[in-house]
């Protein structure tokens, strides 16, 4: 499965959530990738105090507009 800055949140969710289960490996650069990818397609499309979760991966853009990713 490789990146695509096409690929909708959720499926770019399901990458992070499948690579931190080792359902599929990335590498360093792909993960820095897909974190900085979910991160802007974060700022673009939520909503300000806005989150969306799959599996164990949260995206959230906090009120103060600070988007941030978490592994549970």
């Amino acid at each position: 499965m490789s990146l695509d800055p096409e690929m909708s949140i959720l499926e770019l969710l399901k990458m992070a959530a499948d690579n931190h289960h080792k359902r599929i490996e990335l590498a360093e650069e792909e993960k820095r990738e897909l974190i900085a990818l979910l991160k802007k397609r974060a700022m673009n499309e939520l909503e300000y105090g806005q989150e969306i979760e799959h599996d164990t991966v949260r995206l959230i853009r906090r009120v103060t507009g600070a988007v941030g990713v978490y592994f549970n």
